[in-house]
C-alpha cells in the first residue's frame, strides 16, 4: 500500500489513541527483559490473548499478551489501562488508557455487536452507563468480534462495523519495536518507530510519546532519565527514523520534511541506533557496535540505571 494510503488510514485509527490522564496501578510480578543479539526487523509472531465475545474484565482483573511484556487492567478505580512490564515486582510503564479513572467498579466487555465497551458499576448494554468504548459495533456476520493483545504488546478490537483498515476496527496503537533501529532499503519498509511506539532493554524503556518527546524510562523506579525535548512540537503525530545517510531523526509523519530533531550523524550510510542494556542509547557506524567501538552519538544514559 502506498505510504499515502497508509497514512490516511490510520487517521481515523489516531483519533480514537489520545493519551490523557495516566494513573499507575500497584507494580506486579514481570517477565524477565530481553535477550539475544537484537535485529532491525521484528519478529514475525502471530500469537494474541483474546477477549471473546460475552466476557469481560471485571475491577482488578487483566489480560497479559502472549510475550508476557504488556497488560491490560481493569483498575479499581475504573480507568482501563495498558501497561509495559518491567522488574517483577517494580513499577509498570503506563502506555495507553481510557481515562475512565473516577468510577469505581467499572468493567470492560466485549460485546455481540462488535462494541468493546467500559461501563460504570451496574451498568449494561440493555441499561445504559457506558462511559467509554471503541466504536466497533455494526451489522456485519461474516467478522470474529473480538478483543485483543498482539505478541507486540499492541491492544486491538475487530467489530462488526463496515468500515476497517486490514480488517481491524479500532487499535491503541502501542507496538512494542526491537531495540536495533536501522533505514529502510529496498526489502525492508516501515522501519521506524512511530508515535506510541515503544522499545525496552534489560534496563530501560523508550517511548515514542504522543506529545512529540522521545523518552528514556528506568525499569528499576519508573524515572525519565533522558528525552529528546520535543514535547509539543505540534504536529498529529511523530516517528524515529534512521535514514539512509546515517542521520537519525525525529520527523512529521505526515510532512517528513518538518525535523524537529536530529543526531548529526550524517556521512554514515549503515549506521543504527541501539538501545543498550547498559541504558544507553547510541548511534553506532555500520561496522561498529558494543565492544567494537565505532559510537557517533549516544543519550549519555549508560550511568544512570
Amino acid at each position: 500500500m502506498p505510504a499515502r494510503l497508509l497514512r490516511s488510514a490510520f487517521i481515523s485509527l489516531l483519533a480514537a489513541s489520545a493519551l490523557t490522564g495516566l494513573v499507575p496501578a500497584a507494580a506486579s510480578a514481570a517477565p524477565a527483559a530481553p535477550s539475544g543479539a537484537p535485529e532491525c526487523d521484528e519478529p514475525y509472531d502471530t500469537r494474541e490473548t483474546v477477549l471473546k465475545v460475552g466476557q469481560r474484565l471485571a475491577p482488578g482483573e487483566k489480560l497479559t499478551n502472549p510475550t508476557g511484556h504488556t497488560e491490560l487492567v481493569m483498575q479499581g478505580d475504573g480507568n482501563l489501562v495498558l501497561y509495559a512490564l518491567g522488574y517483577p515486582g517494580g513499577p509498570k510503564l503506563p502506555l495507553w488508557n481510557t481515562g475512565t479513572y473516577g468510577n469505581p467498579g467499572a468493567y470492560a466487555t466485549m460485546q455481540e455487536d462488535g462494541n468493546f465497551v467500559v461501563y460504570k458499576q451496574g451498568g449494561s448494554a440493555q441499561t445504559g452507563g457506558g462511559i467509554w468504548h471503541t466504536a466497533s459495533y455494526g451489522d456485519r456476520t461474516d467478522t470474529n468480534p473480538r478483543a485483543y493483545l498482539e505478541a507486540d504488546g499492541d491492544f486491538r478490537v475487530i467489530g462488526r462495523k463496515d468500515e476497517a483498515f486490514m480488517g481491524l476496527h479500532w487499535r491503541a496503537l502501542r507496538s512494542e519495536k526491537t531495540t536495533k533501529l536501522c533505514a529502510e532499503d529496498a526489502t525492508h519498509q516501515y522501519r521506524y518507530q512511530y508515535s506510541g511506539d515503544w522499545s525496552q532493554s534489560a534496563t530501560v524503556w523508550m517511548v515514542v510519546q504522543n506529545d512529540n518527546n522521545l523518552v528514556i524510562y528506568r525499569k528499576r523506579d519508573g524515572q525519565a532519565i533522558w528525552n529528546s525535548g520535543t514535547y509539543g512540537s505540534g504536529f498529529y503525530s511523530i516517528e524515529l527514523r534512521m535514514e539512509p545517510d546515517g542521520e537519525m531523526l525525529l520527523r512529521d509523519w505526515f510532512s517528513p520534511y518538518k525535523v524537529v530533531w536530529r543526531s548529526g550523524t550524517a556521512g554514515n550510510p549503515g549506521a543504527y541506533a541501539l538501545l543498550q542494556d547498559d541504558g544507553n542509547f547510541v548511534v553506532y557506524k555500520a561496522d561498529g557496535g558494543p565492544g567494537k567501538g565505532g559510537a557517533l552519538w549516544q543519550s549519555g544514559t549508560y550511568d544512570k540505571v
